[in-house]
């Protein structure tokens, strides 16, 4: 039996265990309580894992809550505010004086209007109101019809900016970085420029071609970036992304002389005014036209973000970690660099010049809701879309002269307190 004891060590050490339990009494049972007490600890860090677990789950479904209810009440209040209404020889809100203000109740009761108005044509059972009451009894019916549309393009162009910012902000793993960094932001400038300088007084009421030259610039800087970085990488090898973000620096400094030297020097005073209006989107085109070219651009970027959003954190570390996981890593990557960079040239064809959103609202989102990529999706969108329709309502609230005062330049403003603290933690390390 002993010989057997020593071929088996585990069984010998029972036996051990069993006789000093008889010699000493109670030895055996605190090794029973030691495995006891080692089964309690895991089922005690489960449970711990398990409950903050469910209180991070609470405290972003109470962020996302307050953040929706915050954007219902300033979208709202925001129906009311009809900014700098009569554009040149037209009306941009009509029937309406500039820079005038709704109360909610009005805004109430020109919505109420509207859905009685469409119910009584769709069902034909009462005549709609005509035209001449409706000016006369519903103050701001036609404005707050024309201020749903921008606000619905200015929130869809507030998560497009936020995510493009987001998506280039973990690529290159730096909070300062921006998707207009590979050009494409120029090509609205060349495409608008190229649009007022053919067409003149005309170019405002030519949509498609405003798209299709803005669009097609864009897209076309684009592609020459990544194939010529391509090109420069070296065969067979990852994409150069230092040498992209030089030639997209370079381009949009050649672009940039061009478009200065053709407003400044060549145009008439009427022909750059117009421009003006156009690139700095004093007028937000809400046509069908508009909501259709924003709506193709935007999924097509912001479907592929989502469907990948949990790959996306693979972002946050070096390429050779991620190959372990069996990731492609530049694919990824490439596709964060081409949808940001769509995203931007979509939401600034349609808002106008607005970048600074894409670089202050991820790093407020990262300090808010989490580091996590699906976290920063979600708060982005929560930001985003509160921040840039109260710069909206700013630049609409403030008595200009001319067209009214662009969106960018309220944006600037808000968001300059906010990039002086990203600088100081910057300085601090990125968190």
């Amino acid at each position: 039996m002993a010989g057997s004891d020593r071929k088996n060590p585990s069984f010998a050490l029972d036996r051990r265990a069993t006789a000093a339990d008889i010699a000493r009494g109670g030895v055996g049972r605190a090794l029973g309580r030691t495995e006891s007490d080692a089964r309690d600890g895991r089922r005690l860090g489960l449970q711990t894992t398990d409950t903050l677990l469910a209180l991070e789950q609470r405290a972003m479904r109470r962020k996302i809550l307050l953040s929706v209810v915050a954007l219902a009440v300033l979208a709202y209040l925001s129906f009311g505010i009809m900014g700098a209404a009569r554009i040149n020889e037209g009306t941009y809100y009509p029937w309406v004086e500039p820079y005038t203000v709704y109360s909610p109740m009005a805004v109430a009761h020109a919505i109420f209007e509207r859905i009685y108005n469409a119910f009584g044509l769709f069902s034909h059972t009462y005549n709609a109101h005509n035209q001449s009451y409706i000016v006369e009894n519903v103050p701001g019916y036609y404005g707050v019809s024309e201020r749903l549309g921008v606000v619905g393009i200015t929130l869809v162009c507030a998560v497009l900016l936020s995510i493009s910012g987001m998506l280039y902000q973990n690529v290159f793993k730096n909070p300062i970085a921006g998707p207009g960094m590979l050009g494409v932001s120029s090509g609205v400038s060349l495409g608008m420029m190229l649009m007022v300088a053919v067409y003149g007084a005309q170019a405002p009421a030519m949509l498609k071609e405003r798209y299709l030259l803005c669009y097609g610039f864009g897209a076309a800087i684009l592609v020459f970036v990544i194939l010529v970085g391509k090109k420069l990488s070296g065969r067979g090898k990852p994409f150069d992304i230092v040498t992209m973000l030089l030639i997209g620096s370079i381009l949009s400094q050649l672009i940039g002389f061009v478009v200065s030297y053709e407003t400044l020097f060549v145009m008439d005073p009427d022909v750059y005014e117009i421009y003006v209006t156009l690139s700095q989107m004093l007028i937000v085109d809400t046509s069908w036209v508009s909501w259709l070219v924003l709506g193709i651009a935007g999924l097509a970027s912001f479907i592929p973000v989502w469907l990948l959003r949990f790959r996306m954190n693979a972002l946050a570390f070096d390429a050779a970690e991620v190959k372990l996981f069996g990731i492609n890593y530049t694919g990824l990557r490439a596709i964060a660099l081409i949808c940001g960079a769509i995203m931007i040239l979509a939401a600034q064809v349609h808002v106008g010049m607005v970048g600074m959103v894409s670089l202050i609202v991820p790093f407020m989102s990262r300090s808010w809701f989490g580091c996590e990529f699906s976290k920063q999706f979600t708060g982005n969108i929560c930001i985003s879309t509160i921040f840039l329709l109260a710069c909206r309502d700013i630049a609409d609230l403030i008595p200009f002269v001319g067209s009214g005062i662009a969106i960018g330049s309220s944006v600037s403003v808000a968001a300059l307190p906010l990039f002086m603290v990203i600088m100081a933690k910057q300085m601090r390390g990125w968190g």
